[in-house]
């Protein structure tokens, strides 16, 4: 039995984003040639975002996540991800973490199960759109199975796009 092979979801990036050097503002008074100055400084601080998270479930997840990456480093654990969790990454706010994309554990890229083309911009365009036109359309018995495990689908009501990502990925 080889290494086991993790796939690694924008969702544990965002939560591993956890050292956000950010610039905070606070007032202060300087003597200028006799004269009080007040004005406002910019320090920079580093956030941590996991701090405020309130879900006492989700904050010991995500508390996990630097010891998970640490099974990455030491070669126990392949973390992998697709080009598609790639691109979503990058439409993230607050990625830009000193601690570096999932503290620094390699992560590899694996090849989409299928051979498709993608749209990531154009006039007129709707890319959600069409993501979701591209992804309803797959009908490969393994993907349709995955939908069900994810929650994609929905039965007779519209598929969950973002559950119908998360079934890509996993497919």
């Amino acid at each position: 039995m080889g290494i086991p092979r993790v796939f690694v979801d924008t969702t544990v990036l965002k939560f591993s984003a956890t050292e956000l050097l950010r610039y905070a503002a606070r007032n202060t008074s300087v003597e200028w040639g006799g004269t009080i100055v007040e004005g406002v400084v910019h320090d920079l601080v580093e956030i941590h975002p996991n701090d405020f998270i309130k879900n006492p479930a989700l904050k010991s997840e995500a508390e996990l996540l630097p010891r998970a990456a640490e099974l990455g480093k030491t070669g126990a654990v392949e973390y992998v991800m697709g080009t598609e969790t790639l691109v979503e990454s990058w439409n993230q706010r607050n990625m830009d973490s000193e601690s570096g994309r999932f503290y620094g554990a390699p992560i590899a890229i694996v090849d989409s199960p299928i051979k498709h083309s993608r749209v990531v911009a154009g006039l007129g365009i709707d890319r959600t759109k069409e993501q979701f036109r591209f992804l309803t359309s797959i009908e490969d018995k393994r993907f349709l199975e995955l939908q069900k495990i994810t929650g994609a689908y929905q039965g007779e009501r519209p598929a969950s796009q973002c559950q119908l990502m998360d079934a890509f990925h996993v497919w």
